[in-house]
């Protein structure tokens, strides 16, 4: 299977309470729309520092992680809305090095019922489940 790449709009959450609490103005909101791979290996959004720093994250907690190169120290970040495909799921994200593109991991999949379709190479609506967004509470 080749590389799946999908447009990801990202924006700060706690920015989305504040408009909607007229603490600030909604043009205000920090977003980002980007284009990220797909990597199933990969449990979170990842992504790279200065889309981060962008988005103005406060901060989580430092997790140990294994990659393909070994271990390493990964930052989380709370609070982000991820909008795919017209789904949206809130959820922290994982910061990678500046060097590595955003990622799409299997826990955004998951949480808004996508899988990978071999085939075209694009994340699909789980057939499983009529094409319907459907959540998995097991």
């Amino acid at each position: 299977m080749g590389r799946v790449i999908e447009k990801v709009k990202v924006t700060n959450y706690l920015d989305v309470g504040m408009a909607q609490k007229k603490i600030m103005n909604k043009n205000e909101i920090r977003k980002v729309e980007i284009d990220a791979i797909v990597d199933t290996g990969a449990t979170y959004l990842c992504l790279p520092p200065s889309v981060v720093s962008k988005l103005g994250l406060p901060f989580h907690k430092s997790v140990q992680i294994k990659t393909a190169n070994g271990r390493a120290i990964r930052r989380t970040y709370k609070g982000v809305e991820i909008e795919l495909k017209g789904r949206s799921f809130v959820m922290e994200v994982m910061e990678n090095d500046e060097e590595t593109p955003a990622l799409i991991g299997y826990l955004v999949l998951e949480a808004m019922d996508f899988v990978v379709d071999p085939k075209t190479q694009a994340v699909i609506p789980n057939p499983a489940n009529d094409g319907k967004w459907t959540a998995d509470l097991y």
